[in-house]
């Protein structure tokens, strides 16, 4: 933006805002640019007191730009009514991009209007280009300033909202998750319209060390939502790290949601589904067994981690005893080296297949005769024989790898 303008441009600048200060004027500008912006958004007319509103917001932004035009730098302030705007629709959910239409509409009504006036410039010393370039950079200035002081005084107000509703549904929610006798109509309508009939699928999200997983927990679970086809989650933060959600379905969470679930990708997150149960009772027991699946899952393991899945190991939970179990149970190839790794991962494929040699091979892509070896080398640490549906071991093996991820300590 050029600081000294020519001295004909200054001089035209001058005439120019002592001209366009004149009340009548001003209302001039202010009708024909709110026309434009709810001819071209008519959506706005629908909203009560709106309209008058942005002819205020138009009012302030057109006076106050008209003060600065002639200084040599711009000392841009958010005008009271475009405040008052900005925080008023992220009250009322009217989207932010809504906004940066109508200040881009008042930008292009300006640019006509100044290059219609230019165009009748009669000078011999006039060099329109220079005129046009330096409002062109003023207004633009303007307006973009004003678009991103709008967005941060949107997210600001939308912060203290979700900082207010997330603290209210929290309350309702800890008392559900406490056992009190509440009526379901109630919670659902203090937790905004969240039905309580059906069954409940209680999901919770725990955040790595990285800052972004922590930041972007609410988008990841209304992702996990849209991958297993749920509907309008309730989320709510507790607090730290974490999320939880809750979906509700007229039944039992679907076998092909379970399995979108299961191969989703988590990113630097552990989410843990718990079962799917009825009523209000369901909505705090399926909470509660989310919360123990994710006490037995290994900290530094990622993914999706179903309750129906682990439930066994879930019972058990992860204490001092369950792991002299282990311990026992497989006795040497517990051992920590890549190769009792290795023969580790066999013997639970071999297990989970019902014992078949040919299908471990098949999945394993390895020769039978290599999985019969390697099915003997474990009998021989294992001290016995391994039955084709050893149920010890193969529990054995999988608390092993949920809750130290392959690694426990001798």
């Amino acid at each position: 933006m050029p600081t000294h303008p020519l001295p004909w441009v200054e001089e035209w600048v001058t005439r120019f805002v002592l001209d366009e200060s004149n009340a009548s004027q001003v209302d001039a500008w202010v009708e024909r640019t709110a026309q434009k912006i709810l001819e071209e958004i008519p959506e706005l007319a629908s909203r009560p007191g709106l309209p008058d509103e942005i002819e205020e917001a138009i009012r302030e932004h057109w006076i106050c730009f008209l003060g600065q035009l002639t200084q040599p730098r711009i000392a841009f302030t958010l005008v009271p009514a475009a405040v008052h705007i900005a925080r008023g629709s992220a009250q009322t959910s009217l989207p932010l991009d809504t906004l940066n239409r109508m200040y881009r509409i008042a930008q292009q009504s300006t640019w006509s209007y100044t290059t219609e006036l230019i165009a009748e410039i009669d000078d011999a010393r006039s060099e329109r280009t220079d005129l046009l370039i330096f409002l062109w950079e003023r207004a633009s200035e303007w307006i973009d300033r004003s678009v991103n002081e709008t967005s941060r005084v949107y997210h600001e107000a939308r912060r203290r909202i979700e900082i207010g509703r997330n603290a209210r549904w929290m309350e309702t929610v800890s008392r559900v998750l406490d056992g009190e006798a509440l009526d379901s109509r109630w919670v659902s309508s203090e937790l905004g319209g969240y039905p309580m009939s059906g069954y409940h699928t209680a999901f919770v999200l725990a955040a790595g060390k990285e800052q972004d997983s922590v930041e972007s927990l609410e988008e990841s679970c209304r992702q996990l939502a849209a991958v297993a086809g749920l509907r309008a989650p309730l989320v709510v933060r507790p607090g730290g790290r974490q999320a939880w959600m809750w979906a509700s379905t007229s039944r039992l969470l679907a076998p092909n949601a379970e399995l979108a679930l299961s191969n989703s990708r988590a990113g630097d997150l552990r989410v843990v589904v718990g079962p799917s149960r009825p009523g209000l009772a369901g909505f705090a027991s399926s909470h509660h067994q989310a919360r123990r699946t994710l006490d037995v899952v290994q900290p530094d393991k990622r993914g999706v981690f179903l309750y129906a899945d682990h439930e066994a190991l879930v019972l058990l939970g992860c204490n001092q005893e369950v792991d002299d179990f282990v311990r026992r149970t497989l006795g040497g190839l517990g051992g920590p080296s890549d190769h009792e790794a290795s023969l580790r991962q066999t013997v639970a494929r071999y297990l989970a297949l019902g014992g078949s040699v040919d299908r471990t091979a098949t999945e394993l892509s390895v020769h039978r005769n290599t999985i019969r070896y390697r099915l003997q080398k474990a009998t021989s640490l294992l001290g016995r024989d391994l039955a084709p549906r050893s149920s010890e071991v193969a529990l054995a093996l999988r608390h092993l790898e949920l809750s130290h991820d392959g690694q426990l300590a001798h």
